[in-house]
């Protein structure tokens, strides 16, 4: 597999046609097409194509060999009949009821930047089309040195009552995210970031997420990669495989357990911090985030995975929802991925280190999990290791970012003891 690969999707209630492959990157042909593939707009899986092979009759054949067994499963799930071979004209879409929009609850979405005005917009206009019909979209300019981000955004949206703009001056997305649960409304909260393009469906498969069982504190959702157009890009879709899960997965600590020998604080099996939602109810018990913890800090990461570990140690139950999707635009500079591997390695280690001080329980337990689940961690570049067309270095990166991680957590406490900055300003 090496880049570019074109990314897109395929819905099965809609007639299979003829795939248009347009010319890739910088004039490079496309090596592959990969189809999200879904069924009721809930994910299947992805289907791998050729590109000299997009014909419709080809395409079905080739998205029910790959996937036929999966989406039986899912008919068969939902009481439908299930199925020989796709229907050119689709599969028919089960009846919906006004009644099934008019109890969805609301939301409140969580959107933080620093700096990106360009990017915020872009994230703001696809969260302002989503399809929900009751939700609000929070945007936190987080510490700015220019009113940039404001003037972008509120010169668009600046008249839409669904949208509140706040400038939080203390840097760190932890703090950030913490405003944003202070200014929003609802008990269901969202987050997610600039780089992301959120399905226009992400807020019905959130609360779908929440439904799925009692006791549901956290959601975490599908994180498909937007673009594959070069081998950065496709080293960290190789590494991170954020949308490998198409099978709803429920964690907590009784019936609802991965087989893990580090589990619960395996976290990144959890999901990520572009994508996920958390009642607010949940948050308050929790305490919100760890403003050690998150990019804008010493640790460059990790708070995300601290409150999804805080949440299912506290009792709680985490579902992987994954129809609740947002596509990310991975960074395409070498220096970029270095540093986000970096930040990887040092967030995971410095959320360890920030449960170990707060958590009687970790502290009893997580040394013995490390020593057996350590082949674990030591595995980690498996998934990139064999394709020579990938970025090297890239494991050392993140191994050195653990190694350093509860140092750069504990300076990132002792900056937190530091006096705040001017008062937050708000607006419309």
């Amino acid at each position: 597999m090496k880049p570019p690969i074109r990314i897109g999707e395929l819905e099965l209630n809609d007639p299979i046609e003829d795939i248009e492959l347009p010319d890739g990157p910088g004039g490079i042909p496309y090596t592959e097409v990969r189809l999200l593939v879904r069924l009721d707009r809930f994910p299947v899986g992805h289907a791998h194509l050729t590109p000299g092979a997009l014909d419709a009759a080809t395409v079905r054949a080739e998205v029910w060999r790959q996937l036929g067994p999966a989406i039986n499963e899912q008919l068969a799930q939902a009481g439908r009949p299930t199925l020989a071979a796709l229907p050119p004209v689709g599969v028919p879409t089960p009846a919906a009821t006004a009644a099934d929009e008019a109890d969805e609850p609301p939301v409140s979405v969580v959107l933080c930047t620093r700096d990106r005005p360009d990017k915020a917009l872009t994230a703001v206009r696809g969260l302002m089309a989503l399809r929900y019909p009751r939700f609000e979209v929070v945007v936190v300019d987080n510490a700015p040195t220019t009113d940039a981000t404001r003037d972008a955004v509120l010169g668009e949206f600046g008249a839409d009552p669904r949208l509140r703009y706040v400038r939080e001056p203390r840097p760190g997305l932890s703090c950030a995210r913490n405003r944003g649960v202070a200014e929003s409304t609802a008990e269901i909260i969202a987050f997610t970031d600039d780089d992301v393009r959120p399905d226009q469906w992400w807020l019905h498969g959130v609360v779908r997420g929440f439904g799925r069982i009692d006791d549901v504190a956290c959601v975490t959702g599908l994180i498909p990669s937007a673009a594959l157009d070069n081998a950065l890009q496709l080293y960290f879709d190789q590494r991170e495989a954020w949308d490998a899960f198409c099978e709803t997965q429920i964690y907590d600590l009784t019936e609802h357990r991965d087989d893990s020998p580090l589990y619960p604080y395996s976290a990144g099996i959890f999901g990520a911090g572009a994508n996920f939602a958390m009642t607010r109810s949940a948050l308050k018990e929790l305490d919100g985030f760890d403003e050690a913890l998150g990019a804008g800090t010493p640790s460059g990461g990790g708070e995300d995975l601290d409150i999804f570990l805080r949440t299912v140690l506290a009792g709680h139950r985490l579902v992987h929802e994954p129809s609740a999707i947002v596509w990310h635009e991975h960074r395409a500079s070498l220096d970029g991925l270095s540093k986000q591997m970096r930040s990887y390695g040092s967030g995971f280690t410095a959320s360890l280190t920030s449960l170990l001080l707060r958590s009687g329980k970790a502290r009893r337990e997580l040394p013995a999990k490390i020593l057996r689940g350590g082949s674990r961690v030591a595995s980690i570049g498996e998934r990139t290791n064999d394709n020579p067309v990938l970025p090297t270095g890239m494991i050392r990166r993140e191994y050195l970012g653990m190694a350093i991680g509860p140092l750069l957590y504990l300076r990132g406490r002792f900056r937190r003891r530091r006096p705040a900055g001017p008062p937050a300003a708000a607006g419309r």
